[in-house]
């Protein structure tokens, strides 16, 4: 199995383009994985603007691609002080599938100097449930997910106190979470509105993520909810993620489309 540096590894072919492979291993079934996408077009992002840290990235899933051979684009929109801003593109067979923003920069590892609340409750990594999707293999493969019990029931349809999902996740190669990786941990939890009755893929159309700090070794908690969902199948979906020590480390907000709604059309 390939580790996540493994698989987010990619070739300068000249300036602002690179070249790496989709890897099956990193999906989910047939589909990459959409934040493992997001984090391929950042590292061409950082290495073109010469910085460490993504402090906020913005990408727009246009189509998906295959596994395999693909390049990425990235350009240089502005270099500044503070951080350098650049768009990246996903392109393969001469179609672009995913576009991005990227500002990048460098964060310390401070505390925060001020946080509205302290992290949410959750169970005990020991006492939740280990998680595996219908499709075997893939991703999964390379994260222990652990939802919270109350999390299993809500996908399985019991009744509920709220529609949040939460759980722990660990990379099962024992690296643990880095800036970049945690591009992937927002969007790793099984969408909300399978507790509302939906089933089925449900693809992202936008999604952005912002590094809040630097992940501390160990489990992270992901914590995801939905404000709305409309009648035509769009619904957002935000998430936070905290480290260890209980700090703020990743926020995430994206649209994506029920898959319900795709199965009525």
């Amino acid at each position: 199995m390939r580790s996540f540096a493994e698989a987010t590894t990619v070739t300068a072919l000249r300036e602002g383009a690179y070249s790496t492979a989709l890897d099956r291993e990193w999906s989910i079934g047939n589909n990459p994985h959409g934040g493992y996408m997001m984090a391929l077009l950042t590292k061409a992002a950082l290495t073109t603007a010469e910085r460490p840290h993504p402090l906020v990235v913005s990408a727009h899933f246009l189509r998906s691609p295959e596994i395999g051979e693909v390049e990425l684009h990235a350009e240089l929109i502005k270099r500044g002080r503070m951080f350098s801003t650049v768009r990246s593109s996903l392109v393969q067979g001469g179609k672009t599938c995913v576009e991005a923003t990227v500002s990048a920069g460098e964060i310390t590892d401070a505390a925060h100097e001020w946080e509205a609340a302290p992290q949410p409750p959750i169970k005990p990594l020991e006492e939740c449930d280990g998680h595996r999707p219908p499709v075997d293999g893939g991703l999964l493969g390379h994260l222990d997910l652990r939802l919270d019990p109350q999390s299993t029931a809500l996908l399985r349809g019991d009744t509920a106190e709220d529609t949040e999902v939460r759980g722990w996740m660990q990379l099962t190669d024992g690296t643990d979470f880095d800036p970049l990786s945690l591009i992937v941990a927002v969007d790793m939890l099984p969408p909300t509105v399978f507790g509302l009755g939906h089933s089925g893929w449900c693809p992202t159309v936008e999604l952005t993520y912002q590094l809040r700090a630097l992940p501390a070794p160990g489990p992270i908690a992901g914590y995801t909810r939905c404000d709305a969902v409309s009648t035509d199948g769009w619904f957002n979906e935000d998430a936070d993620v905290y480290d260890s020590r209980g700090r703020l480390v990743a926020q995430s907000r994206q649209l994506a489309l029920s898959g319900n709604a795709l199965k009525a059309r």
